[in-house]
């Protein structure tokens, strides 16, 4: 590694460090779990990064706008952490980056398919989106009040998402839904982030591929377990919700899992190679509804990503991992805060909200 790059990360992992030393501790995360009220959840958040959240609260008392909050801040971060960097560095987190713009669009898209298909009133919905430049650029505006979806896809022309779009007509999106698009747009940043990371020098490039590979198997198996266990879906649309990446899709065992009758498939054949306590723990559970399973198989694959990334905080701090640490770090610190303001907003007890949170 150069000394130009050594100093780049030295200055980065100290940026970062300070950060995620500023991050909520496990013993303040206790206590916010003993809120009862959003007023004692948002006081209890003051000195905290996330104390604007109360001044927002007290001017609307509006749930959405938390939210709305909560995202801007992750896009935010995720931008400030690209002017950090340069070359395909700085390219390779807007690209991880887009996973937030595909999310915007989908929401959008989804405005749109309600004002447009269903005849619904979106004037209001529509202030709680994001609006603002992301990473390319995107008139959302237009794709929400576009007439029909042959306008969507005209103002989605000559950005990464065009290609997607293009794959249906109005009259499908109309009678399918949309679930196969945005299974589709989800599909394209992955695509593109690995295009990028591909061009990274080898250390980093290694490492975030392996990151990108690994996170391919978790989310292919989550997927597989709950569109395949718990709706039951043919193995075509299954085949469509695989991601890019990883060793599961050439697998045996996910040839043998489609193959099954739908009623028959078996989450502990799928995981038994790759995650074998996982597997056990689902053998000794016995029979359960597929809900659970499910729920199961989420949570023990959260914490094998968790686990990975608190590696890469111990590993070489002159790599792509601290940067990569980061993200995860905060995007799991912000969809906690939204648990617990959704979870006590709408009248979840405690240990349902200990549930989703952990």
């Amino acid at each position: 590694m150069s000394i130009r790059s050594l100093g780049r990360y030295a200055f980065i992992q100290a940026k970062l460090r300070t950060r995620i030393g500023s991050m909520l501790t496990q013993e303040h995360m206790d206590q916010l779990m003993r809120s009862q009220t959003l007023d004692e959840l948002f006081h209890a958040l003051r000195g905290t990064p996330y104390e604007p959240l109360l001044d927002i609260y007290d001017e609307s008392g509006d749930v959405q706008r938390l939210e709305g909050w909560l995202f801007a801040r992750n896009i935010e971060l995720h931008q400030e952490v690209a002017k950090l960097l340069e070359g395909i560095h700085a390219d390779a987190v807007l690209a991880m980056t887009r996973k937030l713009e595909v999310e915007n669009l989908k929401g959008v898209i989804r405005l749109w398919f309600s004002n447009t298909i269903k005849q619904q009133n979106i004037d209001y919905r529509f202030g709680y989106l994001y609006q603002d430049r992301i990473v390319s650029d995107i008139d959302w505006t237009r794709i929400a009040n576009a007439e029909n979806y042959d306008e969507v896809v005209e103002a989605l022309r000559k950005t990464p998402y065009e290609t997607a779009v293009k794959q249906w007509s109005g009259k499908e999106i109309a009678e399918e839904g949309l679930f196969s698009l945005e299974t589709a747009l989800d599909r394209t940043w992955i695509h593109l982030l690995r295009r990028v990371v591909d061009k990274l020098p080898a250390e980093d490039g290694d490492l975030a591929l392996s990151v990108l590979d690994r996170d391919a198997d978790l989310k292919n198996s989550i997927n597989l377990v709950r569109f395949g266990s718990l709706y039951q879906l043919s193995e075509e649309q299954l085949r469509t919700l695989m991601i890019e990446g990883g060793t599961l899709v050439d697998s045996r065992e996910f040839t043998s899992y489609l193959n099954m009758p739908a009623e028959q498939r078996s989450p502990q054949l799928l995981v038994a190679k790759r995650f074998p306590d996982l597997a056990k723990q689902l053998e000794a559970m016995g029979k359960v509804q597929a809900e659970v399973q499910t729920r199961v198989v989420e949570q023990y694959l959260f914490t094998v990503r968790s686990k990975s990334f608190q590696a890469m905080l111990r590993g070489n701090p002159f790599s792509f991992g601290i940067i990569l640490a980061y993200f995860f770090l905060e995007e799991r610190q912000d969809a906690m805060i939204r648990i617990l303001i959704n979870g006590i907003y709408y009248g979840w007890d405690s240990a349902t909200i200990r549930e989703f949170a952990i």
